[in-house]
């Protein structure tokens, strides 16, 4: 208990916290317990209850009006200040070709129905560049004040395509915002709420461009959450250069994203270490800024919304994969050099080629076009999802066979049939799981 005290009274005093919960502790207990249970265990360990957080099984409290913390038996988790971390600098724009993004948008540009939480600071969504864009946006802590960092981070992920200014990696997507920066920190607690709030809202990706050194359960239990709800989770490495990932990027649920320059070496103040995913351009980024304005920054915090945004242009092409084959994905089609190490590079260098390795939901269509009435003709598919696929005959906007209606194995499926009547035919796939619906159509001629 003194050795995390004394943390949070580092934080204090080296951070300079802002936000509003910057000096208070929670504390975590079974959260199958009752309300009264709940009450008796606080009194029991000398607390008392401030509030309930979103979380089961964690509170923000104080010690009774007669006790001292020294005097407190309960383990007491600070409510740490994560900082954002970026430096500004002018260099030539090049992220997009740099991953090879450009060359991958034919299989997609974003679809509408993916979602891609900011986590940050407040977004300015009167930007040109946000028109039609947000999904939604909350205000987890202080006063809305649009900021450049969470801005330019939105705008690498989302700004839309219109023939002006820049076009994000995922033009297509919607963005939800959640705002939980007071100046350049942000509560831990805050954060884990701004990760609830992007499940709530459906989030398919998360941004987290943001990360502290110390370990804090109530962000953890969020992002597993997320994880339960196979949303992707993006974190930042860190700025200082230092031999150790952020936390929450350093979590095996959340891809944690280093910095390269425009030559693809490792930016000097990228972190490292055990926990480093894949890289990213961090250097001479140019995106959004607050004022319908435009500008430069460095950072992870920058290359981890170009990773996001790629992520979501695989959501956007198959939404039905699992969070661990789409990371397998990502990482088996990043860019290796000789003499990467894992530990400076991860997997190596991000590359959207993964786009071309990542099967659509209904893919490898094989139909004859033309067979005689009677005529036995076979159809061949290969599936990729772990979501219920539907493949109906059509004639005339009618139903006339129902091939599958249920959850397929992955691999190549084939069924045969025969239809007597001459005329045109319509075979639709349709593969649906929760709120994203994929279709595919083939036509077919009797004559």
């Amino acid at each position: 208990m003194k050795k995390q005290l004394a943390l949070l009274t580092l934080a204090t005093i080296v951070a300079m916290p802002t936000s509003a919960f910057a000096q208070s502790q929670y504390v975590q207990y079974d959260p199958t317990f009752t309300e009264q249970q709940k009450q008796n265990w606080l009194a029991n360990q000398g607390l008392s209850e401030i509030r309930a957080l979103k979380q089961k099984g964690f509170s923000l409290v104080e010690p009774l009006a007669h006790l001292e913390e020294e005097d407190i038996d309960a383990d007491l988790i600070p409510i740490t200040d994560v900082k954002k971390a970026t430096d500004s600098a002018q260099f030539q724009q090049t992220y997009l070709d740099q991953s090879r993004i450009p060359t991958y948008w034919k299989y997609s540009r974003g679809k509408s129905d993916i979602r891609v939480a900011i986590i940050d600071d407040a977004i300015d969504t009167k930007h040109r560049e946000f028109k039609d864009v947000i999904y939604k946006t909350t205000t987890i802590s202080g006063i809305r004040k649009p900021d450049d960092h969470g801005t330019h981070v939105a705008g690498i992920v989302g700004a839309r395509e219109d023939g002006k200014g820049i076009v994000g990696v995922a033009s297509g997507v919607k963005l939800i915002g959640a705002d939980v920066f007071d100046g350049d920190f942000a509560a831990s607690i805050d954060i884990g709420d701004g990760i609830l709030y992007a499940i709530e809202q459906g989030a398919d990706v998360i941004n987290l461009s943001l990360g502290q050194y110390e370990f804090d359960p109530y962000m953890e239990e969020a992002i597993k959450k997320a994880e339960a709800k196979n949303i992707l989770v993006v974190g930042a490495a860190g700025n200082d250069g230092r031999n150790k990932v952020l936390f929450p990027g350093s979590m095996s649920q959340v891809v944690a994203v280093g910095a390269v320059g425009t030559l693809g070496r490792a930016s000097t103040f990228s972190n490292y270490g055990k926990g480093l995913n894949i890289m990213a351009p961090g250097e001479g980024i140019y995106s959004t800024i607050v004022g319908n304005k435009y500008g430069y920054l460095d950072g992870t915090s920058m290359a981890t919304p170009v990773v996001s945004g790629v992520l979501a242009l695989a959501k956007s092409k198959n939404p039905f994969v699992t969070n661990e084959a789409m990371r397998s994905k990502l990482y088996a089609a990043a860019t290796k050099k000789t003499g990467d190490t894992s530990s400076h590079y991860g997997v190596g260098r991000l590359n959207a080629g993964m786009l071309a390795a990542l099967p659509a939901p209904i893919s490898k269509v094989s139909l004859p076009s033309t067979v005689k009435p009677n005529q036995l003709f076979a159809f061949y598919f290969d599936e990729y999802s772990n979501a219920k696929t539907t493949t109906r005959l059509y004639k005339d906007g009618k139903v006339i066979k129902t091939f599958t209606q249920s959850k397929l194995k992955n691999g190549t499926h084939k069924f045969t049939y025969q239809l007597k009547q001459k005329g045109s035919y319509k075979l639709v796939f349709k593969t649906s799981g929760g709120r994203h619906t994929r279709t595919i159509e083939r036509l077919l001629t009797v004559k």
